[in-house]
């Protein structure tokens, strides 16, 4: 089946965006149907050639050459209501995927049933709730900075679940709790290489099957919100590097002992199948007078396999000056358990199986921290501009978040073998329509 791909996309954004100034959303006159949309026009440049700056998982990015592929998006959103508690949602959204295209994609098709104003429950495919502002992140109108906090958000790479979840809302004094219990499936391709010594390198397939979590939302009338949540699921990922490395020393595991053990070794080092996986985290925001301020804290534990255990927070603080709204955040992402290290017995199979191992373990060094500083203008109703600044540190030893293109390079073992302070400036226009 072949696949619509746009590759005029920041023409067409440009298009929209003009077209915004001038047209809201529609509703329909007896009010049952809606369609509205949202997107993001983003340029980026970073301070290096030795790796891209990206969303986590994107096929491409910014290096010194500036890129519109991090942060640019559009996405056309219709809902329509059968009954007065019986309605169903469709969001179809475009941005820069793994494969370094951009295909347009279903993130959002459930229905959803109220049958009262506190308890809601829908069915389908909806975003997938692991962080404050998981169901408005692709919004970028609707965030204070050009993009949530790589540092936090950058450690789950699914953007929706295919599943059920119900809510139900209760107000106690000037306190709305809002209570979520979800569950399904979600699935995602990751790309953390484009090349391996010179040879294109497929995404790699991320799944979290039987997921289930829970949220809890305090929205206080003060302005204040505190959100907590936690998941499990399975998770399996499936690459073609690491079903490369199986095939080649699964011969072995009939030889038994010693060559057994260690091509056992191998395949354990590699594979992360079916194992077990959770995500916690809590958050604040706060919206008053001309304050806004945010913090989230999230962990990240797989039982087994090469995934990393990680930690990541940020804490970001703004004011509003009318309608210009300056802001600074600092966050941190730690590596907490490797999981996975190179087994003692690699050697036996030959270089290609160590550096194929070694390969795929690197791809779990990422810890990093961020400064960053900014500023929001809210230019119209529904479009905001705004320029961004992140000094992002890396140590030794890890990439970071940056996707290094072809990891057998000179350049890219350098980047991962050294301390690095890149700098990426962003500027940004956001829209709804």
């Amino acid at each position: 089946m072949t696949q619509f791909r746009f590759v005029r996309l920041p023409v067409t954004l440009a298009v929209l965006a003009a077209c915004a100034t001038a047209h809201a959303d529609y509703t329909s006159p007896d009010g049952q149907f809606r369609l509205s949309g949202f997107g993001t026009l983003g340029v980026s440049r970073s301070s290096t050639n030795d790796a891209l700056f990206n969303y986590p998982g994107q096929g491409g990015g910014a290096d010194k050459k500036a890129s519109l592929n991090p942060d640019s998006k559009i996405a056309l959103q219709g809902s329509y209501k059968f009954t007065p508690t019986l309605s169903a949602t469709t969001q179809l959204m475009m941005k820069y995927d793994a494969d370094g295209e951009y295909v347009p994609n279903p993130e959002w098709v459930f229905a959803k049933w109220q049958p009262t104003s506190a308890l809601s429950v829908r069915g389908g495919r909806m975003g997938a709730p692991f962080f404050m502002v998981s169901d408005f992140r692709d919004v970028g109108y609707a965030n204070t900075t050009v993009r949530p906090n790589l540092d936090v958000y950058g450690q789950v790479p699914v953007s929706y679940f295919d599943g059920a979840d119900a809510a139900y809302q209760l107000d106690v004094g000037s306190v709305t709790l809002t209570s979520t219990l979800w569950a399904g499936n979600a699935k995602s391709d990751f790309s953390s290489a484009l090349r391996r010594s010179g040879a294109a390198v497929p995404p790699t397939e991320v799944r979290i099957d039987h997921a289930v979590g829970l949220n809890v939302l305090a929205e206080f009338s003060s302005g204040y919100a505190l959100r907590v949540g936690h998941m499990q699921g399975k998770l399996t990922t499936k690459s073609a590097l690491a079903q490369q490395l199986v095939n080649g020393v699964s011969p072995a595991l009939a030889a038994g002992g010693a060559t057994a053990i260690a091509a056992q070794q191998v395949i354990d080092a590699v594979t992360t199948d079916d194992t077990k996986a959770t995500f916690s985290g809590i958050g604040f925001t706060v919206d008053r007078d001309n304050v806004v301020a945010a913090a989230e804290f999230t962990k990240r534990k797989v039982n087994k396999g090469y995934i990393a255990d990680t930690t990541g927070w940020y804490v970001l603080g703004g004011y509003r000056f009318g309608s210009v709204l300056p802001y600074v955040s600092f966050s941190k992402l730690k590596v907490d358990d490797p999981n996975a290290a190179m087994p003692a017995g690699a050697s036996g199979f030959g270089a290609a199986v160590v550096g194929g191992v070694q390969g795929i373990l690197n791809t779990q060094k990422v810890s990093q921290r961020t400064t960053s500083v900014g500023v929001r203008w809210d230019v119209l109703r529904n479009v905001a501009l705004k320029a961004q600044y992140d000094r992002v540190s890396k140590p030794a030893n890890s990439n970071g978040l940056f996707l290094v293109a072809d990891p057998a390079t000179a350049s890219a073992q350098s980047f991962l073998a050294n301390k690095k302070d890149i700098n990426v400036f962003t500027v940004s226009m956001d829209f709804v329509f």
